[in-house]
């Protein structure tokens, strides 16, 4: 009895023919995700961090919005992430903005992030009390908890107020017209 084991090529060798297979759709979904429209090679570095930027702030907007409507526990997180991905891409393109205005804006965002933030650490304390309480089979006060969702509510108010006027500032609205 003889046995011929066929071994299957190496996954290199593969990679044109798999790549013949793939839908346009699937390569599609996977390059938009990390590009942005209009930014070629030739696009100048702050020409396309305007670009990048614009973008991101729109994020950030479409977030808010979504928060707005539903003030959950994930809106907020996403909301505090969308933000932080803005404000750390505007470190990069700095040179690129007029001084007085980059800075203004960067320290609304900066703001907002801080108040996002501490909305997010009251979800997440409250959370892990909780989980502390079960695990350790101790009992917490009702009053400690409901300090907590007080403080919540009212930190929720004061980030829902500071974002509308994020979205209404002028100044941060014309930032991205304004370039060196």
């Amino acid at each position: 009895f003889f046995f011929l084991m066929i071994r299957r090529p190496p996954r290199s060798t593969l990679f044109p023919y798999t790549t013949l297979f793939r839908s346009a759709k699937l390569k599609m979904a996977n390059i938009k995700k990390h590009t942005i429209r209009k930014i070629k090679k030739s696009t100048g570095f702050c020409k396309a961090g305007k670009k990048i930027l614009k973008k991101k702030l729109k994020n950030v907007f479409k977030l808010i919005n979504t928060f707005l409507i539903d003030d959950s526990v994930e809106n907020l997180h996403s909301m505090r992430i969308g933000i932080r991905r803005f404000r750390y891409v505007m470190e990069i393109f700095y040179f690129c903005f007029e001084p007085k205005s980059y800075q203004y804006v960067y320290n609304k965002a900066k703001e907002l992030q801080d108040f996002v933030g501490e909305g997010r650490d009251l979800d997440v304390l409250g959370d892990k009390i909780k989980r502390v309480e079960n695990e350790e089979n101790i009992k917490i006060s009702e009053n400690f908890f409901s300090r907590i969702d007080e403080d919540r509510i009212k930190v929720r108010q004061l980030i829902k107020l500071e974002l509308i006027k994020f979205i209404e500032n002028k100044e941060v609205n014309k930032f991205l017209t304004k370039t060196k």
